[in-house]
């Protein structure tokens, strides 16, 4: 058994950290009622080193608490849910520093045209998992990321770039959109998750629009017109599949962006 200052120096945790948990039953020490004294015992050391532990893994006080009264299964639960967490912010946080960067080393831009020049194809069947919200433009960053993070919590293995499919504008709302932000991947077995939907072979249309997002509705433009000159119609929604966005460089002005819709003979 060790008294708190022995076992505060064994364990490099400081007396006054003793105390916090023990007013919040973390960490319970025995009392002798003759002196007052508290008492640990060799299986606290395990418990303080396992507060130590999900403190690095950056959960609260009150988190510690649920989670050291958690079956092994609820606890794999709960770091799932933390690492989701912690990927979000060190997303957020990536984005911070790369915009702080530039008020340090300004970068010298190039200013590029875009020509607009339109392709046609055909887009092969694939799965992809799916997640649809109306969202404005800032919500649809963080409905990007929120995919992303699923896909990375499924262990999913990626086809190709994420895409956004435009279904509808908000009606009376411009700035809004009822989007479905799309992973396409590789799919090794039936799937049972509702959100991982299969799209069928297509021809369509297609132009590069390079640069930031201001502007993009001139590739929009580019695809009706060709279409419309061609004897084409558009069928289907906008798709705009995203190769150099915010998750790889802060410069709007380095986006590249496919921009496509499916056609049909007029």
């Amino acid at each position: 058994m060790y008294k708190i200052g022995e076992f505060s120096r064994r364990n490099k945790v400081s007396q006054r950290m003793l105390r916090y948990y023990d007013e919040k039953g973390l960490l319970k020490p025995k009392k002798d009622e003759t002196n007052g004294y508290r008492y640990y015992t060799n299986e606290d050391i395990a418990i303080a080193n396992k507060i130590k532990l999900l403190r690095k893994y950056h959960f609260s006080i009150d988190e510690i608490k649920n989670v050291m009264e958690m079956d092994a299964t609820s606890i794999k639960g709960k770091y799932e849910q933390k690492i989701a967490e912690l990927y979000e912010k060190t997303i957020e946080y990536y984005r911070v520093i790369e915009e702080m960067k530039t008020y340090i080393e300004p970068k010298n831009m190039i200013k590029r045209v875009n020509a607009y020049d339109v392709f046609c194809g055909v887009r092969k069947p694939f799965h992809a998992l799916c997640l649809r919200k109306v969202v404005d433009e800032n919500a649809l960053e963080l409905l990007i990321d929120q995919l992303l993070i699923s896909v990375n919590q499924l262990n999913l293995i990626l086809k190709s770039k994420h895409l956004a499919i435009f279904h509808s504008m908000e009606e009376g709302d411009n700035s809004r959109y009822d989007v479905e932000v799309c992973q396409p991947i590789v799919l090794e077995e039936e799937a049972n998750d509702t959100r991982i939907k299969y799209f069928e072979e297509t021809n369509y249309i297609y132009t590069i629009h390079i640069g930031n997002y201001d502007s993009i509705s001139y590739a929009y433009s580019a695809l009706y017109d060709w279409a419309h000159s061609n004897g084409y119609r558009l069928d289907g929604p906008f798709i705009e599949k995203y190769y150099t966005d915010e998750f790889i460089t802060l410069y709007r002005d380095e986006y590249v962006t496919e921009v496509s819709i499916a056609i049909k003979k007029r």
